[in-house]
């Protein structure tokens, strides 16, 4: 989730703010190559302003790590496949290890079939959906992630509402050059569960079409995909799954038409005026594409919370922050 931040925010490089969370793994004992992997992940979470799921999830997890409730060392094995399908187990670790390798035997599989999809069980979070979507940048992808561990909310006045958190779900779409059109989106659309009766009375469609999402992306990204069988489970934090699915549209049309196609929908569509109250007319990725462009340039902005936040991680784990004080 984007912040709002002001013009002359504090701003960090990119490239020692991924060094920077790579030393971070390696104090873990993730080996280097996974370190730098994660890290660049969250630095490009952090360029796209979609601050939630970038740099900030440190916190969470040096704490996993720490306490050994995922596993820093994970040999990710592949449970069954077919030319279509995969299935692999992450062993407790991280969940974008398990998951990079799913989006890459799924681009596999999909140029050669056509259509493909995969789910990786028995892992740990798997961060912004849109990392995946824009690994596949040639492909149409779909893709969910949600936990296993589900039980009936037990509060006594729990609503069907609070039946399912905050899962993520993701839309790719290729297109002809920039911007892409990804549209990562968490599941639930209301903020603050305290006003679900005024948002009932108001915009009664969002909160059932939202509490559906909810259900599609816990049920096909944690149920169906993430479910490890009874005693197999040796890391607390591992309740994680994600499926994947993805198709080629060279197999169906001309890909080439089809993507200057969607460019061309893309830019007229950003030339029409901006909803009321917005800066610009934007679609799922463009603003996020605008930033990235932008902010490996200028810098990542960051709000004072999110530099205590790493100065507190580098601190505890003995590291330089990686910004100059003045």
């Amino acid at each position: 989730m984007a912040e709002s931040l002001p013009a002359n925010a504090f701003r960090v490089m990119p490239e020692p703010l991924a060094a920077f969370a790579t030393d971070v793994f390696k104090t873990l004992n993730l080996p280097d190559a996974d370190a730098a992997l994660i890290a660049r992940y969250l630095v490009g979470v952090d360029l796209r302003g979609v601050s939630s799921h970038g740099t900030r999830q440190l916190r969470r997890y040096v704490a996993e790590f720490r306490d050994g409730l995922v596993n820093t060392r994970p040999d990710i094995q592949v449970v069954n496949e077919t030319p279509v399908s995969v299935v692999l187990d992450g062993d407790g670790g991280a969940g974008y290890l398990v998951a990079t390798q799913a989006t890459g035997k799924v681009i596999e599989k999909a140029k050669v079939q056509g259509i493909a999809m995969a789910a990786t069980r028995n892992h740990g979070h798997v961060g912004s959906e849109g990392i995946y979507a824009r690994l596949a940048p040639d492909l149409v992808t779909f893709s969910v992630a949600g936990g296993t561990d589900w039980s009936k909310p037990i509060e006594g006045d729990a609503t069907v509402w609070d039946a399912m958190k905050a899962p993520p779900m993701c839309f790719g779409i290729p297109s002809e050059g920039s911007p892409p059109f990804v549209f990562d989106m968490n599941a639930n659309m209301l903020r603050d569960p305290n006003r679900l009766k005024e948002a009932l009375e108001t915009f009664p469609d969002l909160i059932f079409k939202s509490l559906g999402l909810k259900f599609v992306s816990t049920l096909l990204g944690g149920i169906l995909a993430g479910t490890v069988p009874e005693g197999e489970r040796k890391f607390a934090g591992a309740t994680r799954g994600f499926l994947i699915v993805a198709l080629d549209p060279a197999k169906l049309n001309e890909a080439g038409d089809f993507k200057r196609e969607v460019s061309r929908i893309i830019s007229e569509t950003r030339s029409l005026k901006p909803m009321p109250g917005l800066a610009s007319a934007e679609l799922p990725g463009s603003l996020e594409w605008q930033r990235e462009k932008d902010w490996r340039v200028e810098g990542i902005p960051m709000t004072e919370s999110h530099k205590e936040l790493l100065r507190s991680i580098a601190d505890a784990q003995g590291l330089s922050v990686p910004w100059v004080d003045r």
